[in-house]
């Protein structure tokens, strides 16, 4: 047993790696970095926007490389992740595909700051003529393609030839002109097609990112808030909920499938048979919205609960615990709607398992010793016939952590089901990514576990081929 477990293990934990790296992969396409202030760069002091970007982008951790290895051109350099803004590294990347000499660039870079910090400060007296040079420095710092860096240089040669010479150091325009002339002669766009690896260690967005899943830091919502603080009510109330359902579910499904095989082809079997496909095939939000009605509704039904809308927990200064007794009522109706749309299937799986386990060559044995029904049913049968259920479980057992949208939403519930239809409409991707990665791993954790359930229903699994 312990060979098996250890084989399933060391197949769930590489599949784990690989949905991690998915996920994570996801988690930087998305648009939300632009609104910590490392996306756009304005028309200013240039130097000091990239240096508080960059001071951001440490507190962050997105300074680093974004994985353990970098696949890139040698034209492009292994410090490529520390520049910031974005749009300032994606007009340098631009560039240095043209150009093919990252130091070159830089150099180029730096004196086009220079020369933008000195006519920032050009007096107002200059008029026009100050503005026309501040426009001809401000689109070279825009500019993006190589072919327009000596025109561009002209530009702003012959704006700044109308000052009077004292108003601009004349060395900020030819140490710029110099870099210029520097750059066009030496352009190699061929070091583009030379392939380069960069080895980053340990110490990378990913791997400091999947440590912190691990560990329980999920990093900061859009909101300025810790992830984890953001969704701990959320997963706690959906673990509350879904975990009783699909316990409840189990508990009366089992010996009423057992029951209905038992009693096959049987008036009672038959009816209650057709009850469960009703059951089954009436989606949520209807058999929620009918125990709405019938138990929650004033003047309409049995009225045993009074409506459905719950306690805010954090303005009702009670402990977790104190707040699930006193809003227990509110619990109710979602863990029955759960529970009664789980119990059909299940219990119609457990009919079926039972009745193919009921026809197998060692029933009609164990009934030719002369073994009572009960036993047959309950001690050889049984066990075989809880695969199918196993199978189900693998597919519910996520659902018990990552909640129902539509129930929780129907039933206004603060679950983790709500949680992430309010994440998507904020859109707040780092718990979205959050939630997607809970779900892909209890997803893995199911079906890890149905792996262990089919070796306890059935030793034989355990010997089958590796």
């Amino acid at each position: 047993m312990l060979r098996y477990v250890l084989r399933r293990i060391l197949l769930a934990v590489p599949t784990l790696l690989v949905i991690s790296m998915a996920v994570f992969g996801l988690s930087k396409c998305a648009p939300y970095d632009s609104s910590l202030g490392l996306g756009e760069v304005v028309i200013g002091n240039m130097q000091q926007q990239a240096a508080d970007a960059l001071l951001r982008a440490e507190a962050l951790g997105a300074d680093k490389p974004t994985f353990y290895f970098t696949l890139t051109t040698a034209a492009f350099p292994d410090t490529l992740h520390r520049v910031f803004p974005y749009s300032r590294r994606e007009r340098m990347k631009r560039l240095c595909a043209q150009t093919g000499d990252w130091p070159l660039l830089s150099r180029y870079e730096l004196a086009l700051w220079d020369l933008a910090a000195a006519t920032d400060h050009l007096p107002d007296t200059l008029g026009e003529m100050a503005g026309d040079l501040r426009g001809a420095v401000s689109q070279m710092l825009r500019n993006d393609r190589a072919s327009q860096l000596a025109p561009l240089m002209a530009d702003i040669r012959a704006k700044a030839g109308g000052l009077p010479p004292d108003a601009l150091p004349t060395n900020l325009i030819d140490s710029l002109q110099t870099r210029v002339a520097e750059i066009c002669a030496h352009l190699n766009p061929g070091r583009m097609n030379v392939p380069a690896v960069h080895w980053h260690g340990l110490d990378n967005q990913y791997h400091q990112w999947l440590s912190g899943f691990v560990v329980g830091n999920w990093g900061m919502s859009t909101s300025k808030k810790p992830v984890w603080e953001w969704l701990k009510l959320s997963l706690l109330s959906t673990l509350i909920i879904n975990g009783l359902a699909i316990m409840l579910a189990y508990l009366v499904a089992v010996p009423l499938g057992v029951a209905m095989a038992r009693r096959r082809d049987r008036f009672l079997d038959r009816a209650v048979r057709w009850g469960l496909l009703f059951l089954y095939s009436m989606p949520l939000f209807w058999l929620g919205s009918l125990l709405i009605i019938l138990f929650a509704t004033p003047h309409v039904g049995l009225h045993l609960i009074n409506g459905i809308a719950i306690e805010m927990y954090h303005s009702s200064g009670k402990t977790y615990l104190e707040w699930c007794l006193s809003n227990f009522d509110k619990f109710i109706l979602p863990i029955l709607t759960l529970s009664l749309h789980a119990l059909a299937i299940l219990a119609l799986q457990m009919r079926g398992g039972m009745l193919d386990a009921l026809g197998q060559d060692y029933i009609r044995t164990a009934r030719a010793k002369g073994l009572a029904e009960h036993a047959v049913h309950w001690r050889h049968a049984f066990r075989n016939a809880l695969f199918p259920l196993i199978t189900v479980f693998a597919s519910v057992f996520p659902a018990i952590f990552t909640g129902s949208l539509v129930v929780e939403y129907l039933f206004q519930f603060p679950g983790l089901g709500t949680k992430t239809y309010e994440a998507y409409a904020l859109r707040d991707y780092p718990v979205l990514f959050t939630i997607l990665m809970l779900a892909a791993t209890f997803t893995v954790l199911g079906n890890l576990l149905a792996d262990m359930l089919y070796a306890w229903a059935d030793p034989r699994v355990r010997f089958s081929r590796k």
